[in-house]
């Protein structure tokens, strides 16, 4: 090794000692002092020359090396504290990119690159996005049918454009243009560009659908305006997909009747319980609405058969089928509906929704609680409800309906104690029709109210006139339905058409349901005292087919029970009728109440009916319901006993 000068310096111009310490700064930093330094590059790079001096230069380089790498350690470890005590700011909601939504695709629809306009409406990042067709992820969908089709036309006219009318995410109408351009039209492997313009508008409160119309101020839910719209789309997208779909309408029943009786207050309640039936069964392609009153509308896409639909609405109709409190008063709600699908029973929304409202109100004529699917036959029973409807209302005013009546016989002395007045129409083209044929009508319809004032006015009328002949007085019982009976006005206006006639009410007994008086009980004792003070007499009919509560026994001054005619049917051989029948006329007894028995009709039935200490009875046995002439004329012209009493006449 060639000796070096002790004066010569490193290239740099800078000391050996003076580098070293530079090396290390802060607390670590090694002083020149502390370290024995080569006072030459000789020394620098002389080899030691004993085995004592190999581990010393060993260990002097790993403690050179473990100080450094602390070092580092301790910067990395302050580094990253410092980034974690600063508080992170939070990340800004994903705004809308502005300008139209574009898509390149391949000959087969699948998107090979988006921009971010297109990402941020399908909702997905581009390398989710690619490969996958292009009607899988747009989002108003319309199917591959609608698409193959634009790819064709675009294929051989160089370009494709159409437009969609849709709904935004907050319900508001808007307009998107589509449009294809083909490249490569010649090649192997045509592209297609496509492009998308909407005009969005910007989100809205809730105060501002319902101001727009297209949201129902009680439920929230969609509104006619807006479901039209909804079902249009519907079957644009269902007619690409060559698909089915359904729609049900839904009518509770008997609402105006609630309404009328007990307010608008407790009538929203019940549409707000028939809102939440109809939310229970909602799922991914069903969309639901309220268009009226009382009505609401399920749209149910892909409906792949008719017992998928039914399926639903029986799960609807067992939504509603519990007992429900509300603000007290129990009720059991039960709803028609009326079923039209597509493209079977119409092929526009127009269509589709008259089919669907001409099957509701079928199963609103069949009763309460039916479910119906729209055939072609309906559309003319639909015309004859109309056209009945209008009979219905000229017969009220032109004096068609009259009043028949049907012997109350006392069992003991066979002498008639009264009679039940009972409705019927002399038609013009039909002929005499029952109740049956046309009351349920009248609820619908709202001419219940009509027809009681026609049946009191003309009862109190015969009796007068009865009365003015010299016959025998005689208790007229009557029928009234729940809306006239616990109408505020009823007493009044009873009581007034009485003074009219100057007929003693003391001759007048109210028939009415357990149904109409034990879920209202509370509100009918103020009627139903009215009725007391009055003179009027108040009979339970068809006794043993509601609730038959001993509350009411006790709580309502009832004068009668009529037991319902299924339960003397079967008399004498069933020995449970039999067994309730007598059950019943004893509790009649103890409590001071009269029982008689409606529907009687053999000899059988009758002396079974006196073995059991039951009293009054009325049937085709006596007499069937007739006019008021022949009535008078048999069984109030001489009111002596007739001979079905103790004798097999």
């Amino acid at each position: 090794m060639l000796p070096v000068s002790s004066a010569a310096q490193s290239s740099d111009g800078v000391e050996p000692g003076v580098a070293f310490r530079s090396g290390l700064r802060g607390p670590d930093a090694i002083e020149p002092s502390q370290v024995h330094l080569p006072t030459s590059v000789g020394d620098a790079l002389a080899l030691p020359t004993s085995p004592f001096a190999y581990v010393l230069y060993g260990l002097s380089a790993i403690a050179v090396l473990a100080i450094v790498l602390a070092e580092v350690l301790r910067r990395v470890r302050r580094t990253r504290d410092t980034a974690q005590a600063q508080p992170v700011a939070p990340k800004a909601p994903e705004t809308r990119p502005k300008g139209d939504s574009l898509a390149l695709l391949d000959g087969e629809a699948r998107v090979i690159d988006a921009n971010r306009r297109f990402e941020y409406e399908a909702g997905m990042p581009l390398a989710q996005i690619r490969g996958r067709p292009i009607w899988s992820i747009h989002a108003k969908g319309f199917g591959k049918c609608f698409w193959d089709g634009a790819i064709q036309e675009a294929l051989t006219e160089g370009a494709w454009q159409g437009e969609a009318r849709t709904l935004s995410d907050d319900l508001h109408p808007e307009t998107e243009t589509l449009s294809l351009r083909a490249f490569n039209v010649s090649g192997a492997d045509p592209t297609y560009e496509f492009r998308s313009r909407r005009s969005f508008r910007p989100k809205s409160d809730r105060a501002g659908l319902l101001d727009s119309g297209l949201r129902d101020a009680l439920t929230g839910l969609p509104s006619r305006r807006a479901m039209k719209t909804q079902v249009e789309f519907a079957i644009v997208r269902a007619k690409a997909a060559t698909a089915e779909l359904a729609i049900i309408l839904i009518d509770l029943d008997r609402f105006r009747d609630i309404n009328s009786i007990f307010g608008d207050d407790i009538g929203d309640r019940v549409i707000e319980r028939l809102a939440d039936a109809v939310r229970s069964v909602m799922r991914p392609g069903i969309t639901i609405g309220r268009i009226g009153g009382d009505e609401f509308i399920l749209l149910i896409e892909q409906a792949s058969s008719p017992e998928v639909v039914l399926q639903v609405a029986h799960d609807i109709g067992a939504a509603l089928g519990d007992e429900v409190v509300v603000d007290g008063l129990t009720c059991r709600l039960s709803a028609s509906m009326g079923i039209a699908q597509y493209p079977k029973d119409g092929s526009d929304q127009r269509n589709l929704m008259q089919a669907a409202g001409v099957s509701l109100c079928h199963a609103k004529a069949k009763g309460r609680g039916q479910i119906c699917f729209y055939s072609e036959n309906m559309e003319q029973r639909s015309e004859e409800s109309l056209q009945m409807e209008h009979d219905l209302k000229r017969a009220i005013s032109e004096g068609e309906l009259l009043m028949f009546y049907q012997p109350q016989i006392d069992l003991r002395t066979g002498q008639c104690i009264g009679a039940e007045a009972l409705l019927r129409w002399q038609h013009p083209k039909k002929g005499l029709l029952l109740p049956g044929g046309f009351v349920p009508l009248a609820l619908d319809t709202g001419l219940t109210t009509a027809i009681d004032q026609f049946v009191t006015d003309e009862v109190c009328r015969q009796i007068r006139a009865w009365n003015t002949e010299g016959y025998a007085p005689a208790k007229i019982s009557v029928n009234m339905s729940a809306m006239t009976l616990l109408s505020p006005d009823f007493a009044r206006d009873l009581r007034s058409t009485a003074r009219h006639h100057q007929v003693d009410l003391t001759q007048l007994e109210i028939e009415v349901l357990e149904t109409t008086l034990f879920p209202r009980m509370r509100s009918s004792l103020n009627t139903v005292d009215d009725l007391r003070t009055m003179g009027v007499k108040l009979a339970i009919d068809d006794f043993g087919t509601g609730y038959s509560s001993l509350a009411m026994l006790k709580d309502l001054p009832i004068d009668r029970i009529k037991l319902d005619r299924r339960f003397i049917t079967s008399l004498p051989e069933n020995v449970k009728d039999d067994r309730i029948v007598a059950a019943v006329v004893a509790m009649g007894r103890s409590l001071g109440v009269s029982v008689i028995a409606e529907g009687v009709e053999t000899r059988e039935q009758r002396d079974r009916l006196i073995s059991l200490g039951c009293a009054e009875a009325q049937g085709y046995l006596f007499s069937r319901p007739v006019p008021a002439a022949q009535f008078a004329e048999t069984w109030l012209r001489y009111a002596r006993p007739k001979p079905y009493v103790g004798s097999d006449a």
